[in-house]
């Protein structure tokens, strides 16, 4: 027995997600919950026949209201009948998630709780949609822009979570696709590991069978990763807000009497230590250990922060004439993804990397 269970959100399906169903129970799932979000009258046969075989549980949304919410709907479910068992894994309705790779995913689960898995698929191959080309394409690099961690398939629906996570996973906000992503930014959250696992490319008849809609559900993932930074990283925007009116003050204001170069300098200096200050203490009370990086690090990225910034700016308004203030924030949202880059990957990913490592030589 698999000691996990697999979850399938539906709507509209063809009548092949009753065969899907039982080659899964063949393969000794522990349970498996179909979720019938809102279908059409001509589909409900396809959820009877499911229910009166006792091979899942079917659950039912008398409207459609999102893949997000049928995903939540049976994570509910499962937290209240089946928390015993070691995580679920989702699966698309359509087919394109193989049984095998499921029950790869769901082995994987085995004494894992610290892990969210994500089935990825191969989108360098000739047959993948264009739709679905591009708009993985630029979900993966905005996710990787925002949040430090490169992912291969950002929008894939076969994933593995660890029961242990579920209760906050099933509470997070969002009824749609975007929920998905939403799972990644609390991944990121909480630094939890992702893991990738390669899967079959599969898509039928140019993907047409899919309820994704390319623009407005694109939309709203790009909003929710927008929100989910802002809310998340929240300590990274305030220290560079504090940054910036900071040197604005100084350089107009307090230290106006100064050389222009020397003015510069000192109010750069200034205000990188009272930003960097800011953001080290309210990493240090606000985050969680794992998220913390030492005061040398701190001290590395701030003394670095300092001479590029300090040469920019000279540069930029000596030579090529630019007013201070659009230097200044140009220069700043630059500088600042490209530390805070640094920062996640070399820093925050490296603590996570040692822990992990730990925890295996725990086990």
């Amino acid at each position: 027995m698999i000691n996990c269970a697999v979850i399938v959100p539906a709507l509209n399906p063809t009548e092949k997600l009753i065969d899907y169903v039982k080659q899964l129970k063949l393969q000794n799932i522990a349970e498996i919950i179909v979720v019938n979000d809102g279908s059409g009258e001509p589909y409900i046969h396809i959820f009877d026949t499911l229910h009166t075989s006792g091979i899942c549980t079917v659950l039912t949304h008398e409207v459609n209201r999102g893949k997000g919410r049928a995903l939540k709907t049976a994570f509910h479910h499962y937290l209240e009948h089946f928390s015993h068992l070691e995580g679920v894994v989702t699966a698309d309705s359509d087919g394109q998630h193989a049984v095998s790779d499921v029950i790869h995913l769901a082995k994987l689960l085995k004494n894992n709780d610290q892990k969210l898995l994500l089935g990825v698929r191969d989108f360098d191959q000739t047959e993948v949609p264009i739709k679905s080309l591009m708009g993985n394409k630029l979900t993966s690099f905005f996710f990787q822009l925002l949040f430090a961690e490169k992912l291969k398939d950002t929008q894939t629906g076969l994933r593995g979570i660890p029961t242990n996570q579920l209760p906050e996973i099933a509470n997070l906000k969002g009824e749609r696709y975007e929920y998905e992503i939403l799972m990644l930014i609390y991944a990121r959250k909480l630094n939890l590991s992702i893991i990738e696992v390669p899967i079959q490319t599969i898509y039928f008849n140019n993907n047409s069978g899919s309820h994704y809609h390319p623009i407005y559900d694109s939309l709203k993932i790009f909003k929710k990763m927008i929100t989910g930074f802002v809310k998340y990283f929240y300590t990274v925007i305030i220290a560079a807000i504090i940054d910036f009116f900071c040197f604005i003050s100084l350089n107009s204001i307090l230290l106006v009497e100064l050389a222009p170069k020397v003015r510069i300098l000192f109010a750069t200096i200034f205000a990188r230590i009272l930003s960097t200050s800011s953001n080290f203490y309210m990493n240090r009370k606000i985050r969680t250990p794992s998220q913390k990086s030492s005061g040398f690090s701190y001290a590395l990225l701030f003394l670095s922060n300092i001479l590029i910034t300090y040469f920019l700016l000279t540069f930029t308004t000596y030579y090529l004439n630019l007013n201070i203030i659009i230097a200044k924030l140009s220069i700043d949202i630059i500088i600042g993804l490209l530390f805070y880059q640094i920062h996640q990957y070399f820093l925050v990913n490296k603590h996570k990397k040692k822990s992990l490592v730990g925890d295996h030589h725990e086990k």
